[in-house]
């Protein structure tokens, strides 16, 4: 076998091993589900919207309802009708097992404060844990939605609205790579942040469901889209 067909293998091998994750956004109430995710590098987080009107933003473990200072993700607001799902999603692409921590920014209903966020490979304990950031969030006043169009990830129309999607179960996903240099303001402070993304890879495909999907070969290489939609409110 020449060494051109091992590494071409190898490159299928590492395809098939990412995991599609759905996250249900205000399904049930103030919750993400599921909130703790244990994924790997490559791995994919769909969410998907319901009513009425939230968003996803990459936040800090010792800073609740506010964005991360550099980086992250900011989906924009999805605001959806009653006894329907968002005909639109916003994918992520997990780059390294490092946990990391998401919110809702509606504040009417405060959502952030009420329990409405979820952690990313969290921790078994410290302040990468759910119960850490619930206890800080519990005493945040409004939290805060960057000031910039959505970012750090990919806004794509959604395949299934007509029956609800499950939140654990991995499905298969393609999207082109591209890449994402912004300038931007995040948090309501003076401090701005630049963010650059860069990606090559051109496909994932899932192999499991549930946070205890089996995983073969190696991950992905990291994939981050941008995505652009104005910021609505409630």
């Amino acid at each position: 076998m020449k060494f051109s067909s091992v590494f071409s293998l190898a490159g299928l091998i590492s395809q098939v091993s990412a995991i599609t994750w759905n996250v249900s956004v205000g399904k049930n109430g103030l919750s993400f589900e599921p909130n703790e995710i244990r994924a790997g590098a490559g791995d994919i987080i769909q969410f998907i919207f319901w009513p009425r009107n939230h968003s996803v933003v990459a936040g800090e473990f010792t800073r609740p309802c506010i964005p991360r200072r550099t980086g992250g993700f900011w989906s924009g607001f999805f605001p959806t009708a009653a006894d329907t799902i968002n005909p639109q999603l916003f994918r992520v692409q997990i780059n390294n097992s490092e946990p990391f921590v998401f919110y809702c920014s509606q504040n009417n209903g405060q959502h952030c404060k009420n329990g409405m966020f979820g952690i990313i490979n969290p921790g078994v304990t410290g302040i990468t844990t759910l119960s850490s950031y619930r206890n800080l969030a519990g005493g945040a006043g409004n939290a805060t939605s960057p000031r910039v169009p959505p970012f750090g990830g990919q806004i794509l129309e959604n395949p299934n609205t007509s029956v609800p999607p499950s939140s654990s179960t991995a499905s298969t996903s393609s999207a082109s790579s591209t890449v994402l240099t912004s300038t931007s303001t995040v948090t309501s402070e003076s401090s701005t942040s630049v963010t650059t993304i860069t990606s090559t890879s051109t496909g994932s495909t899932s192999t499991g469901t549930g946070n205890a999907a089996a995983r073969t070969g190696a991950p992905v290489a990291g994939l981050v889209i941008a995505g652009a939609a104005a910021v609505l409110f409630v």
